[in-house]
């Protein structure tokens, strides 16, 4: 298992929001009704947990979701963290946002925003959007200096990011309704490595 560091940052209206157009109306495609849901990803709401395996027993959250879903939440580096997807087998699915989102350091947003249709009674996730904050500044480490939406696709054999936009280049609908159309999409390739005087740096 792996590992995490989170912290919870005030929510703009994206995560906040419980609708899935601006006259907070449903979308609908051939799935049905996709509404979304909110998670807590902050300490308050999830487990806290350590992994043994690890010689510094680094402590990562075991966050709820939706459909028997859960969320890790964990450190992948110093400086940067990232979610893994856990399906109702316990198959762990990572996202990877230190590869496919930034190489920079970040933190995650409090909260995830579950894309999900119900089928038979039953709600099932299709899509997963958490907003994911850089950290630019070595002098001040603590302030963010962007921040990207990163829209995860959710399949019975898969997850992975599909799509990143910097936070405001979209308007709400248009990155839920890429969520929502994300299942058809391929996985994001990896950002390009940074380097420093030519030499690659993590």
């Amino acid at each position: 298992m792996r590992l995490f560091i989170v912290g919870a940052i005030a929510l703009s209206p994206l995560l906040q929001s419980g609708c899935s157009s601006p006259n907070g109306a449903a979308a609908v495609d051939s799935k049905g009704t996709i509404e979304s849901i909110h998670t807590d990803l902050g300490a308050g709401s999830c487990g806290k947990e350590i992994d043994k395996s690890d010689p510094n027993e680094t402590p990562y959250l075991v966050c709820p979701g939706v459909g028997g879903y859960t969320l890790i939440v964990r450190r992948v580096d110093a400086g940067r963290q990232s979610i893994d997807v856990v399906d109702s087998a316990e198959h762990v699915l990572p996202l990877d946002y230190d590869e496919v989102v930034t190489r920079h350091m970040m933190t995650l947003d409090g909260k995830a925003e579950w894309r999900v249709v119900a089928t038979d009674g039953k709600q099932v996730p299709i899509a997963l959007i958490v907003r994911v904050q850089n950290r630019e500044d070595d002098d001040n480490p603590e302030r963010v200096t962007r921040s990207y939406l990163a829209v995860a696709k959710i399949t019975p054999s898969e997850a992975c990011v599909t799509e990143t936009f910097p936070e405001g280049a979209q308007s709400e609908a248009e990155v839920r309704n890429a969520a929502d159309s994300a299942q058809a999409r391929q996985c994001a390739p990896p950002q390009p490595p940074m380097t420093v005087d030519g030499a690659v740096v993590r």
